[in-house]
Formats: structure tokens, C-alpha cells, sequence
């Protein structure tokens, strides 16, 4: 049964925002209302000027286990709406994370798991305890992601041959693994993962919120622009900067 607590606790301290996923005693599954309160949640949080870096966990000893397959429509029998986009109501076509203005952490502890893993891929900076586990478990399921995100992202994160082997196998990918491979930025023990963490997004928050954004942009749009039109942007966002480095504005 799902909890009628909310799915999706937000709290802001200073400039740092955090998104928990709230069902730690099910690994924080998710149904299309779920996400679609995670959407409005991320939303909510990207809007503020206050707020320079987010961090996303679940609540509890998983990340996320991926979809709640007891609510709802089975996965076999889903459509998604043609020309791009998730299924799941309220999904922007620019995905969740990845569409935020702020940099995002991803603070994974324990299972991450088909949508979980995907969620995952979508933030800027990945930090893993120890016992964190990655799985892209579609092919055994007798379908595909329905968001898109890790087929495009995992290939570009660590290479077209073995994102292809991690989903063809579905096979689960531990914590020392997924640092080699690159999938996370760092590995720590279950009890330095919060400070860490937290240590990691106040470091980012020093710095200049208007560069962060831009950089953000520059840095996501870029895996599907060509050179010349990476430059050109660069240009024009270096061009609309500050006129001081301490004046700060929002893209």
C-alpha cells in the first residue's frame, strides 16, 4: 500500500536544497503520481534564486528500486507519447534533474534501480556509499525505459559498449565497479556519506550562481551540440555575464 505521506520532502538550508524520496521502508518506489510529485518538487526548487546547488536521496537504506510494479498500469502494456517525453503525467520533455537550473548532487545509498538508476543519471555529480548497487533490469523485464534518460545518458557517461553490455545483461553493478567505470564521482562509507556530501554542495554553493546555471546549460547541451555551435553559445552566454563578478542575475 502506498503511504499517504508525501512522497517527495523538500527542505532548504541556505543555499542548499534537498529532495528526499519518502518510503524508505518499500526502497522508495515510484508510481506516475510520484513522479509527477517529484516534478513539481524539482520545479519548485529550480525556481528559487536562493537556492545554488541541490542534493537528491531516498529516504533510508535504497536510493530508489524503480517503478511500483502493485499500482497501476503493468509496464508491458504502457504507451508514451510519440515524438519524445516521458509517459509518466507531468515528465518534462527535458527530464527532471537534468532540466533544474542548479547543479544537481545524487546521494546513493543502497539500490538504484531502473528508474532510480535513470533518476541517478540525470543528476550533474553521482556520490555512492559503499554498498550502493546500480541496475538496469528492462530487458529481463520484457520492456524498455519509458523516460529515455539512460539510453541517452550512460552512453556518454561510460561509453557506448558498456552501457550496451549493462543494459543487454541487466546485470546489478556494485559501488567499486561503478567508480571505475565512471557512473559515480566517489565511493564513501555509509557514515561519512552525508557530510561528504553536504561538504561537496556547500563547496559548490560558494561560488557564483549565475555561473553555475550557465555552466550547467553549457555543459548538459553540449553532449549534442557540434563545436561550432557550442562556441557560439559560449560566446553569447560569457557576453550576457555580470558586468562585475560580484553583480549575480539568473539565465
Amino acid at each position: 500500500m502506498v503511504s499517504d505521506e508525501p512522497y517527495v520532502l523538500t527542505t532548504v538550508d541556505g543555499p542548499i536544497g534537498w529532495l528526499t524520496l519518502n518510503d524508505p521502508e518499500r526502497l522508495n518506489p515510484v508510481t506516475r503520481a510520484r513522479v509527477a510529485e517529484l516534478n513539481v518538487a524539482a520545479r519548485a526548487l529550480s525556481d528559487r534564486d536562493d537556492v545554488h546547488v541541490v542534493v537528491i536521496q531516498g529516504a533510508g537504506r535504497a536510493f530508489c528500486a524503480g517503478a511500483d510494479v502493485s499500482q497501476g498500469q503493468p509496464a508491458a502494456d504502457r504507451r508514451v507519447p510519440l515524438g519524445g517525453g516521458a509517459l509518466l503525467p507531468g515528465a518534462p520533455a527535458d527530464w527532471t534533474l537534468a532540466g533544474m537550473r542548479q547543479p544537481v548532487i545524487a546521494m546513493i545509498r543502497g539500490a538504484a534501480v531502473g528508474f532510480g538508476l535513470e533518476l541517478a543519471l540525470q543528476a550533474d555529480i553521482r556520490i555512492a556509499s559503499e554498498d550502493a548497487k546500480f541496475v538496469a533490469p528492462f530487458a529481463k523485464l520484457g520492456i524498455i525505459s519509458d523516460t529515455g534518460t539512460g539510453t541517452w545518458l550512460l552512453p556518454r557517461l561510460i561509453g557506448w559498449s558498456k552501457a550496451a553490455e549493462l543494459y543487454y545483461t541487466g546485470r546489478k553493478v556494485l559501488a567499486p565497479e561503478a567508480l571505475e567505470l565512471g557512473l559515480v564521482n566517489d565511493v564513501r562509507p555509509e557514515a561519512d556519506l552525508l557530510d561528504f556530501t553536504r561538504a561537496l554542495a556547500e563547496q559548490i554553493a560558494e561560488n557564483s550562481p549565475w555561473s553555475l546555471r550557465i555552466m550547467k546549460r553549457l555543459i548538459f547541451d553540449g553532449l549534442q551540440h557540434s563545436r561550432g555551435e557550442h562556441l557560439l553559445l559560449q560566446n553569447q552566454r560569457f557576453n550576457e555575464r555580470p558586468a562585475r563578478p560580484s553583480e549575480e542575475g539568473a539565465p
